[in-house]
């Protein structure tokens, strides 16, 4: 009798809450404008509408809703949960990433996250921390550091190429391979030197293996089913990402991993700034700490170099990886891009690569466009707002609205790669078509796309713009160039698709782990 007395009082609870939910949600509603936002048609009783972007490859689902429906969608979230907005509009991008950029937080979902995998650092900080830890961090990070930066990421590449080569020679000089394996090796190389004046040996050393090894597993677990429907039902109960399940505890093997390499350097160090020498941002960190009391904790530094090596080499290597693809899919292009490279001669410098190789810069803005490895960002209203829109929004009833009211707590869906593919601005956005960036009058409109860095939002905008978005250009041009100069690069036929899970990945149609095959071949001598 007590047991079903105990079950009948958890459905009683459970039916309470969701009562309570359901009636203020529908309060929301007759008070807010989303109800007056385009909804796609369909959508599961339990899972609304979430699980539609995640059924088909990263970013289509969010595409064919903007084109059909416009710049701003409304889908149905998880039971109970409410509408949630996805938007494309510039005007509300704007409004919530450079007017606003505090007042709308990142969900729920993805600090604990990135907390778990970089600590408490200037990507996981939000409001009054966020700005000092931007303020401390921006001089760090300035074009004229950036070009100090350039030796390292000279020196990583070449060593990269040289093992790349010895690899293809040793088989053949014409074998298949997992791009991604290869990229990761440069950018982890690279980030290891500039972020701590660690050499990770061309991606041979234990902790190498350890930090990529730690990423693999992470993104095979997001490829899962189960990976797809975690993110959901954690918004819905955060609690739950607190618990001591071991697939949640492993997201903190890379910090670990980081984290104790830098330790060696603060074990060498004590109070005194002329014993830190090195270039690389960690000792440029101590030495400001220290001479200019720039206020970093230890672990505050620690965190923050987590950051720029998990970001610095994950990302970088995703969007060169797909860039490869793209013109391994397109021999034209590459033909093109490696003609203007080997005509240039010597090796580029700094200068070169911003001024002297043009076509190489318009493939470099078309595979970031193209993309963008955070691919994916989720934003919540800290209050009551109005949402501008730079495209008026027609109701069913023919009243023009300029501006969308919505409540606090709103989640808003911002998926970067249909923005940055979206055919409104750009035309043949699907199409990866570096001429675009060359020929007059083929960008759009300023008012149409986003304030970001060339116009797409890849690095984001405002505030919380990508600190290291320079040295990632960088990377990008260095190792590319260095690549097709050395390589060509072949399709193997294999059916690709892009997949969500962490940042944007690739696999094989059927297959859930991480793939990407590229047949590599010499050049002609």
């Amino acid at each position: 009798m007590h047991q079903i007395f105990s079950v009948q009082s958890i459905f009683t609870a459970f039916f309470v809450f969701l009562s309570y939910r359901l009636l203020g949600l529908l309060l929301n509603r007759l008070t807010t404008d989303t109800r007056h936002v385009p909804k796609p048609p369909g959508g599961n009783w339990l899972w609304g509408h979430e699980l539609e972007p995640m059924s088909k490859p990263c970013g289509e689902v969010y595409a064919a809703w903007l084109e059909k429906l416009g710049p701003v969608v409304r889908m149905r979230g998880f039971i109970g949960h409410g509408d949630i907005l996805v938007i494309a509009d510039p005007g509300i991008v704007s409004h919530i990433f450079t007017k606003n950029a505090y007042m709308y937080p990142k969900s729920l979902v993805f600090r604990p996250l990135l907390e778990r995998i970089v600590g408490k650092s200037l990507v996981w900080a939000e409001g009054e921390d966020h700005k000092k830890m931007r303020a401390l961090l921006n001089p760090v990070f300035t074009a004229e550091q950036t070009r100090l930066m350039y030796e390292s990421v000279k020196v990583c590449t070449d060593d990269m190429v040289l093992a790349f080569t010895s690899h293809i020679n040793s088989h053949g000089g014409d074998t298949v391979v997992q791009i991604r394996d290869w990229t990761n090796r440069a950018t982890l190389d690279i980030i290891g030197r500039v972020a701590f004046g660690h050499d990770f040996g061309c991606g041979e050393t234990v902790e190498a293996k350890r930090i990529t090894n730690s990423m693999a597993e992470m993104v095979a677990l997001g490829m899962t089913r189960m990976g797809k429907i975690a993110p959901i039902i954690l918004r819905n109960f955060p609690i739950l990402a607190s618990l001591p399940l071991p697939s949640i505890q492993s997201q903190g093997e890379i910090k670990l991993t980081v984290r104790a390499i830098a330790e060696h350097l603060f074990a060498k160090t004590s109070n005194n700034s002329e014993s830190i020498e090195g270039k690389d941002l960690l000792s440029t960190l101590i030495r400001a700490n220290i001479n200019e009391h720039r206020g970093f904790s230890k672990d505050e530094l620690l965190d923050h170099i987590c950051t720029f090596v998990v970001g610095g080499y994950e990302m970088a290597s995703a969007t060169l990886s797909y860039t490869l693809l793209a013109l391994a899919q397109n021999p034209g292009i590459q033909d093109k891009l490696r003609k203007e490279i080997l005509e240039f001669g010597a090796d580029p410098t700094y200068d070169n690569l911003s001024s002297r190789l043009p076509y190489l810069d318009a493939v470099t803005k078309e595979g970031l466009r193209m993309y963008p490895a955070n691919a994916h960002a989720e934003r919540v209203s800290l209050k009551d707002d109005a949402l501008p829109l730079r495209k008026p929004l027609v109701t069913s009833t023919g009243k023009v609205l300029t501006s969308l009211r919505i409540k606090k707590g709103q989640l808003i869906s911002v998926p970067s790669i249909a923005i940055n593919r979206n055919n409104a601005v750009w035309g043949d956005g699907s199409t990866f078509r570096p001429e675009r960036w060359l020929i007059p009058g083929q960008l759009p409109d300023p008012s149409e796309s986003t304030q970001g860095w060339s116009q797409i939002f890849t690095f984001l905008e405002g505030p919380r713009m990508c600190i290291g978005y320079r040295l990632a250009i960088l990377e990008f041009k260095v190792i590319l160039s260095s690549l097709i100069k050395t390589f060509v690069f072949h399709d193997t036929g294999a059916d690709v698709e892009f997949v969500w899970s962490t940042t944007l990945q690739t696999r094989i149609v059927g297959k859930e782990e991480s793939s990407l095959p590229l047949r590599v071949t010499l050049t002609d001598p």
